[in-house]
């Protein structure tokens, strides 16, 4: 991984909002990005790519990009104090097993036939409305 620039990406709020993921470093294989537009840190995004070489006698790539997004919730404590904490995260990391011997436009299409399927009503009620639509 020679650069590392910032990734803009939208949500799907009915206004949708850019979250802008800045460079933060690369540690070996890994490109780490992260969203600081959260006022609190701990409430900071977090975006990470690795692309790890075949092992000895292996021949197949693993590349591996996860996203964090912390949900932050606002209390005030009994000495009057605001207190934000981390309620949860959601996460999703997504996997590909990548032979040396693949061709590019097969790994082309393996991103792509994700995208599709990430695109698909059935997964769709899946994720978001944690059902089952089939």
């Amino acid at each position: 991984m020679s650069a590392i620039a910032n990734i803009a990406v939208p949500d799907a709020e009915s206004t949708p909002v850019t979250h802008t993921f800045a460079p933060r470093r690369i540690d070996g294989d890994t490109g780490k990005w992260q969203n600081r537009a959260p006022a609190s840190p701990i409430g900071y995004e977090n975006l990470s790519a690795t692309l790890r070489p075949p092992v000895a006698n292996g021949n197949t790539y693993k590349q591996t990009v996860q996203l964090d997004v912390p949900k932050l919730k606002t209390y005030t404590d009994p000495s009057g104090n605001v207190v934000t904490t981390v309620d949860y995260v959601h996460r999703v990391e997504v996997s590909f097993m990548l032979p040396a011997a693949g061709l590019l436009q097969e790994r082309k299409n393996l991103r792509k036939l994700l995208l599709g399927i990430l695109a698909d009503s059935q997964i769709i009620d899946q994720i978001e409305n944690l059902g089952n639509s089939f």
